[in-house]
């Protein structure tokens, strides 16, 4: 059966001989892998409208009409949305899957060139930690965009640690007393009869009102990250967000109503993964608050654990060239991701001395990384492949003293780089 990326259907997709199509693409572009934009909506979320998607494609005809909320930068593993392909009747082909665009114009999934040649792309320790955690050789974190006009409904993951970078790039101007927060654990007053008791509410008239028993922290715009591990209950902030999390898509939805309307019980278990959660004990309130890690969402130093300021990298940094970490360190005991913002002034030009592959976006202007031309689109259109997205692979690190970046426009060339666990970072 011939398939076609729903976003891309007059570009055509190759799914086998790869070893030629991965050399001739490294080789165009100096070690850099294309990607292409993969969206996505959620039933049970409204668009901000800050993806820069023109106003004719945030509502596909072919999705039934859900708005497109999430943009999926890279993912090598199938997402669960809950969105249906009216030609089909089932989730999209490979939704929200990574592809990347060819030095001959064709798609190939991003997955399939790793298993192409690992070390090629993802280098030997990668590919060692990935086999032993994910059974096979691939990129251990998702890096994605979500933007959504009202908070996220409540919700937590079973094993999902994700992160987050909010800044000014993606919302535009953002004052300083605009108040945005998202909702994070519980209060220390909630029992666990008075959470029993909020749950078992789900689906009566006037909602649960859960999120009533959460703290509601302030979200700074360009103030660096925030980790959130697994287990705590969250609802994020209405301000579009980069987040990196880990290399799965699981959830349970704790609110039954939110601004966006209601959610059936069936929605709110879609998501969980038998092995977190099982099916069986959908909708048992008694054996979910049994197993609720009441110790991590009521810690009274949650925020200051988890925040992550911004820290300028004076070793990477020089004149004409900014490098600050946005996330750093570890979280859960483990460095789990880390994300770095490089701006260079126009004219610019700097060789990098990476250590570990990584996922790249640009957020302003134009530039060059490797050999490939990138630039920040103003606009974004289903069915048009736009440079903008990329990933820099092992052999563009093992062929120079170091990868270049270089400011080929006239205003300042920003890009935000996503390494994986145990990659380059600071403590």
């Amino acid at each position: 059966m011939s398939h076609a990326l729903w976003e891309y259907p007059d570009i055509k997709l190759v799914q086998e001989q790869h070893a030629d199509t991965l050399a001739s693409t490294l080789d165009k572009y100096g070690g850099i892998l294309p990607l292409a934009h993969r969206f996505a909506g959620r039933t049970f979320c409204t668009p901000g409208r800050r993806l820069r998607l023109n106003e004719s494609a945030l509502y596909p005809t072919l999705l039934n009409g859900v708005g497109l909320d999430e943009l999926w930068i890279v993912c090598t593993t199938p997402i669960v949305t809950g969105t249906v392909d009216i030609t089909t009747g089932r989730a999209p082909f490979r939704e929200g899957e990574a592809h990347v665009y060819t030095a001959d114009g064709t798609l190939v999934s991003f997955q399939e060139l790793i298993e192409t040649n690992p070390r090629l792309i993802i280098g030997t320790p990668h590919e060692e930690f990935t086999r032993a955690t994910f059974g096979k050789p691939t990129w251990g974190i998702v890096s994605k965009f979500f933007d959504n006009l009202n908070p996220i409904p409540h919700h937590l993951h079973w094993s999902k640690w994700e992160v987050y970078d909010i800044n000014r790039l993606v919302n535009g101007p953002v004052h300083p007393s605009h108040y945005f927060t998202t909702a994070m654990g519980l209060y220390p007053w909630v029992t666990k009869e008075l959470f029993l008791e909020t749950l078992s509410k789900f689906g009566q008239p006037g909602g649960n009102g859960i999120r009533k028993l959460s703290p509601h922290v302030m979200v700074p715009v360009d103030e660096g990250g925030f980790c959130m591990p697994n287990g705590v209950l969250h609802s994020p902030t209405n301000l579009a967000t980069h987040e990196v999390h880990i290399l799965m898509d699981e959830h349970f939805l704790a609110e039954d109503l939110t601004q966006d309307g209601s959610i059936p019980l069936e929605a709110a278990f879609l998501a969980c993964r038998e092995v977190d959660y099982p099916k069986a004990k959908h909708g048992d309130w008694e054996y979910l608050t049994s197993i609720f890690n009441f110790e991590a969402n009521q810690d009274p130093d949650f925020v200051l654990k988890n925040s992550r300021p911004p820290k300028r990298d004076e070793t990477l940094s020089s004149e004409g060239v900014e490098a600050t970490w946005i996330v750093y360190g570890p979280f859960g005991a483990e460095q789990r991701c880390s994300i770095m913002r490089l701006t260079l002034a126009p004219g610019v030009r700097c060789a990098l001395p990476l250590a570990s592959p990584c996922v790249f976006h640009t957020n302003q202007g134009s530039g060059r990384i490797g050999k490939y031309d990138v630039h920040h689109a103003t606009e974004l259109s289903l069915g048009v492949f736009q440079n903008e997205l990329g990933f820099i692979t092992q052999s563009a690190i093992d062929s120079s003293q170091g990868v270049e970046f270089t400011n080929t426009g006239a205003i300042p060339f920003t890009v935000t780089l996503d390494f994986a666990q145990n990659g380059m970072g600071q403590s």
